[in-house]
């Protein structure tokens, strides 16, 4: 089930991005359970296809060391030092672009050392850069090299920043620091450390609230502002029963319709005893026609969305989509309980996602009891889905073959 307002604190996450992108130090603080706050912040790395690498909690230069060794991991520091220097000497001399695929070590030194230094590039960055050029052969793939390691031990700031310029904006890991025992929580400390030293690095904690609360007491610091700035509630979702009452009371309080009211009442006590008998329209279940009707009623999708539509109105043996948009190649499927309980059906679910898949389509899948409790939530995220297919060149071929409408 989707964290409640997941969309939402995703969206925060990235306007801290932006923040850190303008040179602003940023500390991403996650109040509320540890796992859901880890669950989160993979989520919006996936969102830009970013791995999160978990860091040391106690001591500042091992957080260091285990985020540079996911990042030589993942990367060729070499070749990012080879590109960044090639980059920054013929930005400097656009007449003398240097060459040092087949030289060995020591002819890259000998280049590097005839040639003056980029001033585009701070001394330590260039430094590490230098370094890496001239003895990318001798470093095993995947190995952290060692003159990344003299340079976090030199001094920790300047070494990190410097292994970070080297790689393309977007492709570094983001840093996931345990908070560690309450009221001092170390991991904030060492999280503060690598943001300041690095302000574009992506770095965040998870604190409970109680935790959160005793820390935050007392007088004024540069920590406790950075965590204020960077706090983002991160509350539990409620049970099934608990968010389908929760609707109906805001449902009450906003002053929804008695046809609204009685429509929701009707899908809670559906969905939370398994009922699915299908309604006096095309509705297969409750969740669906309430559904359909908030599409309705919501300005983004109002006239998009058919209910039940077959894919291929004219071939009765293909898919049936609970509420599809042809003009967007949208699919969203409301999935109640028995499609995790019968294996032959989920089977069938997977099946059906991937020929819709095939013949263009996103599909949004959802629970039933979601429809209740995450309705904003579905609601933003389809708005997201048709914003997103408009912005698409029209007539595109995508990966499949079929051409979008």
């Amino acid at each position: 089930m989707p964290l409640a307002g997941e969309v939402a604190l995703l969206d925060a996450l990235d306007r801290q991005a932006r923040r850190r992108a303008e040179g602003i130090a940023t500390l991403s603080v996650l109040e509320g359970p540890e796992a859901l706050g880890g669950t989160l912040w993979n989520r919006w790395a996936a969102r830009h296809a970013r791995t999160v690498v978990e860091v040391s909690g106690e001591d500042p230069h091992a957080a260091a060391l285990g985020w540079a060794r996911a990042l030589a991991a993942t990367r060729d520091l070499g070749a990012d030092a080879e590109a960044l220097a090639t980059f920054s000497l013929t930005a400097a001399n656009p007449r003398h672009t240097p060459v040092f695929r087949g030289k060995t070590a020591h002819e890259r030194r000998v280049l590097l050392d005839a040639l003056p230094p980029p001033a585009l590039l701070p001394d330590a960055t260039w430094a590490l850069c230098r370094e890496l050029v001239i003895h990318r052969e001798a470093v095993e793939p995947g190995a952290l090299p060692d003159a990344v390691r003299r340079a976090l031990q030199k001094n920790l700031g300047a070494g990190l920043r410097a292994l970070h310029a080297l790689v393309p904006p977007g492709k570094a890991p983001v840093a996931w620091v345990p908070a560690g025992p309450a009221p001092s929580l170390p991991g904030l400390c060492v999280a503060e450390k690598l943001s300041n030293a690095v302000p574009a690095l992506a770095v965040a904690c998870a604190v409970s609230s109680e935790a959160l609360g005793a820390f935050l007491a007392g007088g004024e610091t540069r920590l406790k502002a950075l965590v204020r700035e960077g706090v983002l509630e991160v509350p539990e979702p409620a049970s099934g029963a608990e968010g389908a009452v929760a609707t109906l009371r805001k449902l009450e309080r906003a002053g929804a319709t008695e046809a609204q009211r009685v429509s929701a009442a009707e899908v809670a006590l559906a969905v939370l005893t398994g009922a699915g008998e299908a309604g006096a329209d095309r509705a297969r279940s409750k969740a669906e026609a309430y559904l359909r009707d908030r599409l309705e009623e919501h300005a983004g999708t109002v006239g998009l969305f058919e209910l039940n539509a077959r894919l291929h109105p004219e071939d009765k043996r293909s898919w049936e989509v609970d509420l599809l948009c042809r003009s967007l190649r949208i699919a969203v499927e409301i999935d109640g309980y028995h499609h995790f309980q019968e294996p032959e059906r989920f089977r069938r679910d997977r099946r059906k996602d991937l020929d819709l898949q095939r013949e263009g389509y996103w599909v949004y899948r959802l629970l039933a009891t979601d429809v209740l409790s995450q309705l904003e939530h579905i609601l933003h995220t389809l708005d997201t889905l048709i914003e997103a297919r408009r912005r698409e060149p029209g007539g595109r071929e995508p990966r499949h073959g079929h051409r979008h409408s």
